[in-house]
């Protein structure tokens, strides 16, 4: 056990210095970016501040699995550079206990991402386009935790869901005359964009005459309002900033309206699997601080570790392009890049221990 938390404390200790690197460098470039923006409406050095700081969890998850495989490689390689690997081989440490030490530590970073990316990030991500492009645009919308409120021209319009590429739900619509006095009032269970402003569906309109209320019950109607489409669009986040949860109930919604989902169902699946991307990275450097391996320096690692992190994506954007043209099944195309490095990943370590031992040692492995 004391093995096992040596080692896992170096995986932790190496993934956050890797990690560290490469949000700190992510958040220059985006701070340089962010430059050519400033002075617009209020969006001044404070707001870039606020905006970085709010950029920062995401970053994380979408830098993790590469933290992983860097932070690994530098940290077990150190350990067989030390000869401190050879050690606790000589003292009894199998290879197989070695694999269960690092498969436990990336189960624990790997959940550690999946959290963030559920509960955190979705929050961050929407307030932090909210500082940035409301600031900019000094607009007079207003966001409560109960939804976004819009004034258009006589018409006070409330959302209480935005979603992706315009589309709303739960919204109320207000209009005013003259003197501020309410005329009508209508209620939509959702909407689609449709020019400057939606096409409503199960509406309920009730209109006020001379103190007298009617309704209406309408199945679809047109709202041909003046609503700004970049007003909408920068108050959304990203499909793949949105939790599982979320992205599972757009999706829903895009079927029940017979729209096309199958980039969002891929991005589904892929948020599905990242946690198995970050285990995998990490049992992916295992090869390489093992054998003649143990000699490497650390700027040779770090430059393996790289290569082998852009290789990833790489072939990750290969295989979804693939995948998407020829029409396979999403959960197909978001687990065939896993697929491809967990195999690498065994035909490495069976080639550093021996073929029919390697291969032994991982079903040992997947059979606990």
């Amino acid at each position: 056990m004391i093995v096992n938390r040596y080692i896992q404390r170096n995986i932790y200790l190496g993934t956050s210095s890797a990690l560290l690197l490469l949000i700190s460098l992510a958040l220059f470039f985006t701070f340089v970016g962010e430059l050519e923006n400033l002075g617009e409406g209020s969006y001044g050095i404070g707001r870039v501040l606020e905006y970085l700081a709010l950029r920062v969890p995401e970053m994380v998850v979408a830098f993790l699995p590469l933290a992983v495989l860097l932070g690994s490689m530098l940290s077990l390689g150190s350990l067989a550079s030390n000869s401190e690997l050879i050690a606790m081989q000589a003292s009894g440490i199998t290879v197989q206990r070695l694999l269960g030490a690092v498969l436990q530590a990336a189960f624990l970073v790997a959940l550690i991402g999946f959290l963030l990316s559920e509960w955190v990030v979705p929050d961050t991500e929407v307030n932090a386009l909210k500082i940035k492009n409301l600031s900019r645009q000094n607009s007079s919308a207003l966001d409560t935790r109960q939804g976004l409120w819009l004034k258009d021209e006589w018409k006070i319009v409330h959302v209480a869901e935005l979603l992706p590429n315009g589309y709303a739900r739960d919204i109320q619509i207000y209009h005013l005359d003259g003197q501020g006095g309410l005329k009508t009032i209508i209620k939509a269970e959702s909407a689609q964009p449709l020019g400057g402003g939606w096409e409503l569906h199960q509406v309920k309109q009730t209109s006020m005459d001379e103190g007298l209320a009617s309704s209406q019950q309408f199945e679809y109607l047109s709202y041909p309002g003046n609503l700004s489409h970049e007003l909408l669009q920068v108050l959304l986040v990203e499909p793949r900033q949105m939790s599982s949860r979320d992205l599972f109930s757009y999706i829903r919604f895009l079927d029940e309206n017979r729209l096309d989902a199958e980039v969002e169902r891929l991005i589904f699946w892929q948020k599905m699997f990242a946690p198995l991307t970050i285990v995998i990275m990490c049992l992916l450097a295992i090869p390489f601080v093992l054998g003649s391996q143990r000699q490497s320096n650390t700027g040779q690692r770090l430059l393996l570790g790289i290569f082998l992190g852009l290789s990833f994506a790489i072939v990750d954007q290969v295989l979804t392009q693939l995948g998407v043209r020829i029409g396979a099944e999403s959960i197909a195309i978001a687990l065939a890049p896993n697929l491809l490095f967990f195999a690498l990943a065994v035909y490495l370590l069976a080639g550093r221990s021996g073929r029919a031992a390697g291969l032994q040692l991982f079903l040992k492995l997947l059979g606990r």
